[in-house]
């Protein structure tokens, strides 16, 4: 009847407040039944499952639950801020070709909104602060997954035809540093074999690290005195890496095994430049004398390392004694190393050096020498021996980088240096101009008279 008065709460308002009350209320429940959804589906992704399915059907749930949220806020924001543009013309189907003249003005305009571009916008908005949500109440799970949980979920299974892609796995975890790849890689350390092995060496590169440096060093300590020689190798090598010079006398039982075989693994003599123990020194000078032309290299480098231990200040006399013997590539790692060392006196022994090699031998390259450290030998190069020249070059240039400055040293030093340019000036090459301003650079720093007395009556 027209005077008849409704109750309070029904009218035009109602039919505002109504949908946005029910729409709050599935806001309530959706947020909170997804959240729920997506702790747990986080957590058992975390723990890697047993199968890639399980992983599968979790991150479905997971983003089934966030699109799910994200539909019931954007349709509560559009309620909120368009009226309910997006429901009155989309689900209703009320738009502005169809006027109802009984509703209100609130529903009319909403109706003639462009719902197409702002339920869009809001949708994505709201998708944004879901995701953002999820991850706030999941540590971080989405770029944790990116950055560190598909490369762990990559090392489930034990099946052989799989261990390159564990491999690889555990290589990619070896160059980051978040809290928890370190306890996944102990833990793929206990599984040993090829597993373990690829452990221990990423353990190795971990060097950087103080704060979980005992727990790494206590579990490669016990690697490397397991039974599988692979893991001991590994844990031998990544002990050294981490310079735990306790590791010292079993690295060089490791290299007398090698040496006795005759098959040496360079990476176990590398690795005694890490710790630069002096009792590493007489396999090293074994290994000069009797192992393969780059493992005798890379002795030679090794050897050089030692140069700041105390008991060790004449190694350069044991790679000049080697030097005149030596093979051509040999020498070179030779010549190199003295000048590594940088003690004075080498400056004979590389003159020696220059004067009894052949024309041949003295433009023969001296390359660089490359050290894999990954287990399989694919990665981690270790480049040594640089830069690359020739024989005579690298000496005039080590000569250069241990200068003369004795009176006894370059007494020998200058005539030899003044007799080298005259016999170079016409050859065509930089060795008469290198000597040269060697030569210069002794002779403008040399102070003949330190030293001497001076009588105060001249």
């Amino acid at each position: 009847m027209a005077g008849t008065q409704l109750p309070s709460g029904y009218g035009p308002g109602r039919r505002r407040i109504a949908p946005a009350a029910k729409l709050g209320v599935a806001v309530v429940v959706a947020n909170l039944a997804g959240l729920i959804a997506a702790v747990y589906c986080a957590q058992q992704i975390r723990a890697v499952p047993a199968e890639q399915s399980s992983e599968t059907i979790l991150f479905a749930v997971y983003y089934t639950a966030l699109c799910v949220v994200a539909v019931v806020d954007a349709l509560w924001i559009d309620e909120l801020v368009f009226h309910g543009a997006f429901r009155l013309q989309h689900l209703q189907g009320k738009d502005g070709a169809r006027l109802n003249l009984k509703d209100d003005e609130a529903v009319v305009a909403a109706s003639m909104q462009r719902s197409s571009i702002s339920f869009p916008a809001v949708l994505i908005l709201a998708g944004g602060l879901t995701y953002l949500l999820f991850n706030a109440v999941n540590h971080d799970f989405n770029p944790y997954y990116r950055r560190i949980g598909k490369f762990v979920s990559q090392l489930r299974g034990d099946d052989p035809a799989d261990q390159p892609r564990r491999s690889a796995a555990i290589a990619a975890l070896s160059i980051r540093r978040d809290p928890e790849i370190v306890p996944i890689l102990l833990r793929q350390l206990g599984r040993g074999g090829e597993q373990g092995a690829f452990a221990a060496w990423a353990l190795g590169r971990f060097s950087d690290i103080k704060h979980q440096r005992k727990a790494i060093v206590e579990a490669l300590w016990a690697a490397s005195q397991e039974s599988d020689p692979a893991v001991t190798r590994e844990a031998l090598i990544a002990l050294a890496r981490l310079q735990h010079r306790v590791v010292a006398a079993p690295l060089q039982a490791a290299i007398r095994r090698d040496l006795d075989a005759g098959d040496l693994d360079r990476r176990l003599i590398y690795a005694t430049g890490f710790i630069q123990t002096p009792t590493s020194l007489p396999i090293l000078q074994e290994i000069l004398q009797r192992g393969d032309v780059p493992s005798q290299r890379v002795a030679a480098w090794a050897i050089a390392q030692h140069r700041d231990q105390r008991d060790a200040k004449d190694v350069d006399l044991m790679l000049a004694e080697r030097l005149p013997s030596a093979s051509v590539l040999t020498r070179c790692a030779l010549i190199h190393s003295l000048g590594i060392l940088g003690n004075e006196r080498s400056n004979l022994a590389l003159m020696h050096a220059y004067d009894i090699a052949t024309p041949a031998e003295r433009s023969t390259a001296c390359p660089s020498e490359t050290v894999f450290l990954r287990p399989d030998g694919a990665d981690e190069p270790a480049d040594l021996l640089l830069p690359p020249d020739t024989m005579a070059m690298k000496i005039i240039h080590t000569m250069g980088q241990i200068r003369a400055t004795a009176p006894e040293i370059r007494s020998v030093v200058e005539p030899w240096l003044t007799a080298l340019v005259a016999a170079n000036k016409e050859d065509g090459t930089l060795l008469a101009a290198r000597a040269q301003s060697l030569l210069d650079g002794i002779r403008q720093v040399r102070d003949d008279t330190r030293g001497t007395r001076v009588d105060p009556a001249k």
